[in-house]
């Protein structure tokens, strides 16, 4: 039995480890096709799926029109390369990752173990497999594994493969893990100490990265962004030349190997970093100014709304208008009703009824009478009544004006915009929604979130988040007074969000922590997860007061008010009586002295 015969079957091994691609593609140098030439022969003569056979010319490969509609075709293809010149192999493996969808590499070659060693760790992929030909008898095959080293392994001519090379336990095997966070309440509670410079964390995400740390087996340590970079931005410095800040620097730059913290899934991220499958989701909502209370004094009228004061009003000058008439016609017997000739009596009369104060009265004629009845019954019982309740009621509770609650009510109001990062306004800006893209003309972008929410104290912000963070914040930053909420939570939200893990681009983790995630979520332990911080935090209750307390001097200044107008028209009409009737006593001296 020839080497040849054994390097095909450990090839064909490999390939059929885990999950197998339905496409198979192999690449092989034009300068060494002979050594190669019967492992390429029996491939093709196998023919157990579609095959791609192409050829390297100084690292590129030449892909047809008809390979691309094939390839179209294909979900997923496993790749192997023939390849002498390692310098060649970096453009050629990023060609197979482009066009074939490669999951499974294994690269065929004879070059020294320290040169294929530094390619692996470049690489990083568990799925990577290099089989370098010692001699007649030994063949090495070298792969990174999820623990970060390199695994080696020897096959002899009369090697069992699945000792050698047998099914990896889907864990990281104690691998270290760098993970980036930041401080986002609820959802991540993150200090570091001055003194030790220890990163302490606690919340809903890093309780499940610990769950994901336990059954995945590694270990891991946390790094904080500075100077408020928070989630990251990407600064374009020209065509190809591209900042990436934050949580999201991080990895593009691999200095953390997983980031979280409310991380969004984006597709503008998708060429800078990877993203694992999305565990929650969520709303971006705005928090406002709450409306704020009117004054006290205003209680006297808002128990009853404008259009029943109008009618109140009209209802008031029809009986004194019928009453008026009713009594100058039955006063013109003798005896019958004369107290109601006068129309400042009438009017009195049925202001008095309205406030339920007893008025002096003399009524005798039927008609006059039943009509009292009428107008007592609606007017000087039900009416005050119904005043009477509401008016207690806003005194005791101050009434305020319906907040805003609708995008398009936020778009039409004063207030000013903003969030953090221009990813929003951005979208906003280019939404198909004329409405959207007009409150993305609004908004203003933070570098703070300090800062941002301190903008609320001004009653002139409004303020777009995480709607659980929203909540913290409000029940944190603006507790409730006694005159009622100092911040208003929108009921209309702007964006859905989905909240995943951040990798590395082309991280060799994220299957593994895919796996973990679905079934952390099909099992609903990242909703007990969720659910159970939220009973652990205090809730916001934006219609919570202060206890029940005796009426103050504030409560009542309406009835004051009312006190002091009524004394000072009381005084007016006296004035006016007074000078009437000197003028009248003047008159009337004048013409006795005439006569």
């Amino acid at each position: 039995m020839s080497m040849m015969i054994d390097r095909c079957s450990v090839i064909e091994y490999i390939l059929n480890m885990d999950v197998k691609c339905s496409g198979l593609v192999t690449i092989f140098d034009v300068e060494y096709s002979e050594e190669n030439e019967e492992d390429i022969a029996k491939l093709i003569l196998k023919k157990n799926r579609p095959l791609i056979l192409l050829q390297n010319h100084n690292g590129r490969v030449n892909v047809s029109e008809q390979q691309i509609s094939t390839i179209k075709e294909t979900v997923c293809s496993d790749a192997i390369l023939f390849v002498q010149n390692l310098d060649d192999f970096p453009p050629i493996y990023e060609q197979v990752n482009d066009y074939f969808h490669a999951k499974k590499v294994i690269l065929v070659t004879s070059n020294s173990s320290t040169e294929a060693d530094k390619l692996l760790g470049d690489i990083r992929s568990d799925n990577f497999f290099l089989l370098i030909e010692r001699s007649q008898r030994l063949l090495e095959i070298h792969r990174w594994v999820i623990s970060d080293r390199i695994q080696k392994n020897f096959v002899f001519r009369h090697s069992n493969l699945k000792k050698v090379l047998p099914v990896q336990r889907q864990t990281l095997m104690g691998r270290h893990l760098t993970i980036a966070t930041l401080d986002f309440p609820p959802i991540v509670f993150a200090k570091k100490n001055d003194l030790s410079g220890k990163v302490v964390v606690y919340g809903i995400e890093p309780t499940i990265m610990e769950i994901l740390a336990e059954r995945l087996d590694f270990r891991f340590s946390y790094i904080l962004p500075v100077n408020d970079e928070m989630w990251g931005t990407l600064i374009f410095n020209g065509p190809e030349n591209v900042t990436v800040t934050g949580l999201l620097g991080f990895l593009h730059r691999k200095e953390a190997d997983v980031s979280y913290g409310d991380l969004h899934i984006q597709d503008r991220l998708l060429s800078y970093v990877d993203f694992t499958r999305a565990f929650r989701n969520n709303f971006e909502c705005f928090l406002i100014p709450a409306p704020r209370p009117y004054a006290k004094w205003t209680a006297l009228y808002h128990p009853f709304s404008s259009a029943i004061w109008t009618f109140t009003g009209i209802s008031c000058i029809v009986a004194v208008a019928t009453l008026r008439l009713l009594a100058k016609y039955s006063s013109r017997h003798p005896n019958k009703d004369a107290f109601f000739s006068d129309t400042m009596v009438c009017v009195l009369y049925i202001l008095g009824n309205m406030l339920s104060a007893q008025q002096p009265q003399e009524v005798r004629s039927p008609a006059n009478r039943l009509f009292l009845i009428w107008f007592l019954l609606a007017a000087a019982t039900i009416i005050p009544t119904l005043y009477r309740s509401g008016l207690i009621s806003y005194i005791t509770f101050p009434y305020t004006p319906d907040p805003i609650d609708t995008i398009q009510q936020l778009v039409d109001s004063p207030l000013q915009k903003i969030s953090w990062g221009n990813y929003f306004k951005q979208s906003l800006s280019d939404s198909n929604d004329p409405l959207q893209r007009k409150l993305g003309g609004q908004f203003a972008i933070a570098t703070n979130l300090s800062q941002m929410f301190a903008l609320l104290e001004t009653n002139s912000w409004a303020v777009m988040s995480n709607q659980g963070n929203l909540r913290y914040q409000a029940f944190t930053l603006f507790p409730p007074t006694s005159d009622g909420p100092r911040v208003h939570l929108m009921r209309e939200c702007v964006f859905p969000t989905r909240s995943a893990l951040g990798l590395q681009k082309h991280s060799s983790l994220k299957p593994y922590f895919d796996k973990e995630i679905y079934h952390l979520v099909e099992s609903g332990i990242v909703e007990h997860i969720t659910s159970q911080w939220a009973k652990k935090q205090k809730k916001w209750d934006p219609t919570k007061s202060t206890k029940l307390a005796a009426y103050s001097l504030d409560s009542l200044q309406g009835a004051f008010y009312l006190f002091g107008l009524g004394i000072a028209l009381s005084f007016l009409a006296f004035l006016s009586e007074f000078m009437f009737n000197g003028y009248h006593n003047r008159k009337m001296y004048k013409k006795k002295t005439v006569n």
